[in-house]
């Protein structure tokens, strides 16, 4: 529901007091003046404002006049609204610093949400906070609404009334109109009017053109990284870019147009999201990249230690905002790393991990918006069950040790990177990947940066594949100290609780050689 028509089903129904958070107080007015002087506002009914420095500000005059001259104090405003004969909404700002202070207000505010309902005629008071910040005195007396960040449609007619009037979107095509609304998209109507302002300044001849795209979404990672807890990352990767893992490269292909409108007209619903679960240096987080560059998706990385951050209160606000902010960007993947040291159930925390797990997973179970959650976990004794429940994932996905088929593709990307050609030819890649059993990734790479070093000191030679096997030899692979870790997780696939990444691993026999006590094999 649009935050007009709630506010409207609030005061219809004779809800008379209604706390609204946002930081965007003219958002506010403006949704409440267009509502005031559309068709079902009551006739004759005034809305007003009042804070500590300006008073009372009229915004449309009541029938029965209403003295703004008049000076209220904290003490004064709530009985001056319950003594007005006539009908008004009273917008009341940053009235949370009344409470605080006189916490003999929130009696008053309670008492005027139980009469104001039966007054005649109407009288509203909307109380603005920056936060949510209600005390537990008012929870049950006084609903809470939340104003979303502008969107599309928001957007378009904000870049319209920021700049439109000097002519920068003159001769703009509507294609690149939209592209710049939606490189807007996830920021405060202020902020969006700072950075529309910025562009059309850093412009040619103060017009708009395809260059400002790179202009606004670079404002806007900055923006949303000091923000806190979510970032806009900058750098997709593509398929290549990964070495094995068929299956779920498989699962993504797949998906590549799910989030398009013919999906939807289809009858297909848009992925919610998958778990990749795996030791360190397994490839997850480049998943996740991968995944935003082969659907051409904006890709958020929530942190969740900003999250967890600052004062009471404001871990929960923290979340809601980074949901409420990939929600205006979607459709896009939401990356969460490492989820497992977030939601581990901690102590000590005055249930703060338990409230946060709680709003996370209520609204990775019912959102609609298309938000893509990506999240790497490097254990599972730590994650709440309910976590990996269906419903909340599509699928999820064990990243094994590589096979030694994968190994050799792993080693082979991180050799192209290095902008070394004519690999098969010039190397042993085979005998490579036996030296390097029981390495993930993380570590096949160090192996290439490695041998670079003896080859750089011999006169810059060129590497070859012995460079290759003794830097090898001299690293311990990680899999030798979480061998117990590695089994715990390979119980996953065998129960059927997730999928394995990479086709033809044959856990079976992984079990039976584990059982044997004998030491963790290359499974392939």
């Amino acid at each position: 529901m649009a935050f007009k028509d709630e506010l409207k089903l609030h005061f219809d129904a004779r809800i008379a007091v209604v706390n609204v958070v946002t930081s965007e107080e003219a958002r506010v007015l403006q949704e409440l003046t267009e509502l005031a002087n559309a068709p079902g506002w009551p006739e004759g009914e005034g809305l007003y404002t009042w804070d500590v420095a300006d008073q009372f500000q009229c915004l449309k005059p009541a029938k029965d006049s209403f003295d703004t001259t008049r000076e209220a104090t904290p003490d004064t405003i709530l009985r001056m609204i319950e003594d007005f004969a006539g009908g008004a909404t009273f917008v009341l700002k940053d009235f949370h610093q009344v409470w605080e202070a006189r916490r003999g207000v929130l009696r008053s505010i309670r008492s005027l949400a139980a009469r104001l309902p039966e007054s005649a005629p109407r009288k509203n008071i909307v109380i603005t906070t920056p936060e949510h910040c209600l005390p537990v005195e008012l929870k049950h007396d006084v609903p809470v609404l939340e104003l979303a960040k502008p969107d599309a449609q928001e957007m378009d007619a904000l870049i319209e009334r920021t700049v439109g009037s000097a002519g920068a979107l003159r001769g703009v095509k509507p294609a690149l109109r939209a592209k710049l609304v939606e490189a807007a998209l996830g920021l405060a109507s202020t902020q969006a009017r700072w950075v529309f302002q910025k562009a059309v300044v850093s412009s040619r001849g103060g017009q708009l053109d395809e260059r400002c795209i790179d202009l606004i979404t670079a404002e806007k990672r900055a923006i949303i990284r000091e923000s806190g807890a979510l970032e806009l990352y900058p750098r997709v990767e593509s398929a290549d870019r990964v070495g094995g893992l068929d299956a779920l490269k498989a699962w993504l292909e797949q998906r590549q147009l799910a989030f398009a409108e013919e999906a939807r007209e289809y009858g297909l619903d848009a992925p919610r999201g998958v778990a990749l679960i795996g030791i360190p240096g397994t490839g997850k987080s480049l998943c996740a990249k991968v995944a935003a560059g082969m659907w051409k998706l904006p890709l958020l990385r929530l942190d969740m230690g900003a999250v967890f951050g600052g004062l009471v209160g404001a871990s929960e606000k923290n979340i809601r905002e980074a949901m409420q902010i990939a929600e205006v960007i979607a459709p896009c993947v939401l990356w969460v790393d490492e989820i497992e040291k977030a939601f581990a159930g901690s102590t000590g925390d005055s249930g703060t991990s338990s409230r946060v797990l709680a709003t996370f997973l209520t609204w990775m179970q019912e959102k609609r918006a298309p938000v893509f959650v990506f999240a790497t976990a490097n254990s599972i004794e730590r994650l709440p069950p309910e976590f990996l429940r269906k419903g909340r994932f599509n699928e999820v996905f064990f990243l094994d040790l590589p096979t030694e088929q994968e190994r050799e593709q792993i080693l082979q990307v991180h050799l192209e990177r290095k902008g070394i050609t004519m690999i098969r030819q010039r190397f042993d890649l085979a005998k490579i990947a036996r030296a390097t059993e029981g390495f993930v990734g993380a570590e096949l790479e160090a192996v290439v940066n490695d041998a670079m070093f003896p080859a750089f000191m011999d006169g810059k030679r060129e590497i070859e594949t012995a460079d290759l096997v003794a830097a090898a030899g001299d690293m311990v692979p990680l899999a030798k100290s979480h061998r117990d870790r590695i089994a715990q997780l390979r119980e996953l696939v065998l129960s059927g609780q997730a999928r394995n990444a990479s086709r033809g691993k044959v856990t079976e026999e992984v079990k039976v050689e584990q059982v044997r006590g004998e030491r963790l094999p290359d499974v392939g």
